[in-house]
């Protein structure tokens, strides 16, 4: 019936998920319920082992991906471990190679993530307008002080070219 088997377990203090067979079409409901759940039961980091899995479809792609958006905005990291060289491929093929962190071993994947949570971590926040500033104190939204030729319409907050008449556009 299922192409594809979950299991769960430790390795390092840290959770991984192992996935074998084949993910596909059929078979990314019941990864996506396990993936949230193991999320959810063991923190925000969780680690994909993919050492058995033979092969990956586009719908089993968008469930990392998924999982992947949710557990960093968590504040956790999704790691995937031991790719074969099929899935590795299509990793590469998708460009999800840069987006997800890849180890080569699920030891490896677990002593990043050890490491991780030793380190403080630096949570990147929007600075405030008031701190944001250009050269001789402008802010960056004054367009009229940054841009001598041009000077913004009071309606729309654009800025156009000083010898464009008002009525033409």
């Amino acid at each position: 019936m299922f192409n594809v088997d979950l299991s769960t377990r430790y390795i390092g203090g840290q959770p991984v998920v192992g996935l074998s067979g084949k993910l596909d079409l059929a078979d990314t409901p019941a990864a996506a319920t396990h993936l949230t759940t193991a999320v959810a039961a063991c923190g925000p980091s969780v680690i994909v082992d993919l050492a058995a899995l033979e092969s990956i479809g586009y719908s089993g792609l968008a469930v990392l991906v998924r999982v992947l958006k949710w557990t960093r905005g968590s504040g956790g990291d999704l790691s995937l471990a031991a790719p074969q060289q099929q899935v590795r491929r299509i990793l590469e093929a998708t460009g999800l190679i840069d987006v997800f962190p890849v180890y080569p071993s699920v030891e490896q994947a677990a002593n990043s993530a050890r490491l991780a949570r030793a380190r403080p971590s630096a949570v990147w926040q929007r600075p405030s307008p008031a701190r944001i500033t250009l050269s001789r104190g402008r802010r960056p939204w004054d367009r009229a002080a940054c841009h001598p030729s041009a000077r913004p319409l009071p309606r729309h907050q654009t800025c156009r070219p000083r010898h464009i008449v008002r009525g033409a556009c």
